[in-house]
């Protein structure tokens, strides 16, 4: 964390408990016991044409499997032995071929999620990359199939729609939520 302090901005830190499901577990937090956490990406996007006051957009995107409303901020996973700089870079490339400019590490979240008897504490690395290099492409390999940008000011109404994914992937949703809520908070008030 000290290292990731020195070169990005100290973080906010925090804990957020929340009940899951059993979607959640089998699908996602059990699946992921390769990996020691992940990344969210608050990519912020240049306006096409630039006004004055013009809102500040990051980008979102959609994949195949989400219900047609459903769009969210770009994440992936941390490897248990790889540095979070690196899946940082790895996966802003896989997933829109942009590369790293200007970042700043806003926050680290710990989601202590439960579901019945049990507990799975994740992490969240959230990073607000206000610039990149390159071209925005759909990537060949991963599932995404549509980006949108949206003014930081919407991220709320983004969050409240993925807090409405139906069962069986409601715990999902309201997991992908809370980044949402935090990087809108975060951002907002800078």
């Amino acid at each position: 964390m000290e290292q990731l302090a020195a070169t990005y901005g100290q973080p906010e830190m925090r804990t957020i408990e929340m009940e899951g499901d059993e979607y959640l577990f089998a699908t996602r937090l059990y699946r992921s016991q390769d990996r020691r956490g992940e990344v969210v990406l608050a990519i912020e996007r240049p306006a096409r044409l630039p006004r004055r006051g013009q809102a500040r957009c990051v980008l979102l995107h959609r994949k195949g499997w989400y219900e047609p409303e459903v769009y969210r901020l770009l994440s992936g996973g941390i490897g248990l032995d790889e540095a979070v700089e690196a899946a940082l870079a790895r996966e802003l490339e896989e997933e829109t071929g942009l590369m790293l400019h200007t970042t700043h590490l806003l926050g680290v979240l710990d989601c202590r999620i439960h579901y019945a008897s049990e507990e799975i504490s994740f992490i969240s690395y959230v990073f607000h990359l206000p610039r990149t290099e390159g071209v925005l492409r759909l990537p060949r390999t991963e599932d995404i199939i549509d980006f949108r940008e949206v003014p930081i000011a919407d991220l709320p109404a983004v969050a409240e729609d993925l807090r409405r994914v139906p069962p069986p992937r409601t715990g999902w949703g309201h997991w992908r939520a809370i980044a949402h809520d935090f990087v809108y908070e975060t951002l907002m008030s800078r």
